[in-house]
């Protein structure tokens, strides 16, 4: 798909904007025995389809640390609260196209604030023509997210850091939209409504943003302490559709 629109925009002088759905079964990504996208444990972003993801990662005293976003293609569907082996599952084991194929998870930083800069989030998304080129403006239109399977089987079970939910609780997604002028817009999404989770692919309607030059996320839920949000600060997405002039 990436070629194909390449072509297109080599063979005409139409400054019409077009939409675009990011899949990453059409990207070559590299990834490890694990089914995780190789990069993790750097401090790279990645390109997909001219929408460029935030990512950070180091191998620390304790393993993988990381935030942001992180492609991922595994197959297993089996909740389960052992974070550092499941943080990359997903309740439905696959991206849009099925079982097994790609798919993003995001891990929000939990420390930002109302004060963090936008350069700062973690989960930012913009759009350009090469990971080094000055980021331009775009219409967010759609996103489909789910679950990961350790936040679900947190909600669903509890664990020693985070309660089992309730009817009364919730796990809310929100999309910012950065404008032109620094204003910014949101959209909510409840990934959690009491007992009732998100395990398929949902449509998340990003329009409401505009036209914007960043697209970030945060997370909210009702089970927050004094450092913050105790649920699991995770969320997979797939299929992000924007409209944008080509580069």
């Amino acid at each position: 798909m990436l070629f194909v629109l390449c072509l297109f925009a080599a063979c005409t002088d139409d400054d019409d904007p077009i939409d675009i759905t990011v899949r990453l079964n059409t990207t070559d990504i590299p990834y490890n025995s694990d089914e995780v996208w190789e990069g993790v444990s750097t401090n790279n972003p990645f390109l997909v389809q001219y929408l460029e993801f935030s990512h950070d990662g180091e191998m620390g005293p304790w393993g993988l640390v990381w935030r942001g976003f992180t492609p991922a293609r595994v197959a297993t569907v089996e909740a389960q609260t052992d974070w550092l082996a499941h943080q990359f599952q997903i309740a439905t084991g696959g991206g849009m196209s099925g079982k097994g194929t790609p798919y993003i998870v995001a891990f929000w930083d939990t420390q930002e604030n109302e004060t963090t800069p936008v350069e700062s989030r973690s989960c930012r998304v913009q759009y350009k023509a090469a990971l080094t080129s000055e980021a331009r403006t775009f219409r967010p239109m759609s996103v489909y997210v789910v679950n990961t399977g350790y936040t679900l089987a947190t909600m669903r079970d509890g664990n020693p850091y985070a309660a089992k939910f309730t009817d009364s609780d919730w796990l809310r997604l929100t999309a910012h939209g950065v404008h032109a002028d620094g204003s910014e817009s949101t959209t909510d999404f409840d990934l959690a409504k009491g007992t009732q989770f998100v395990t398929e692919w949902t449509m998340m309607d990003l329009s409401p943003l505009g036209e914007v030059t960043t697209l970030y996320f945060t997370m909210s839920s009702s089970d927050t302490g004094q450092w913050g949000m105790n649920t699991p600060s995770y969320f997979a997405l797939d299929c992000l559709t924007y409209r944008a002039v080509l580069p």
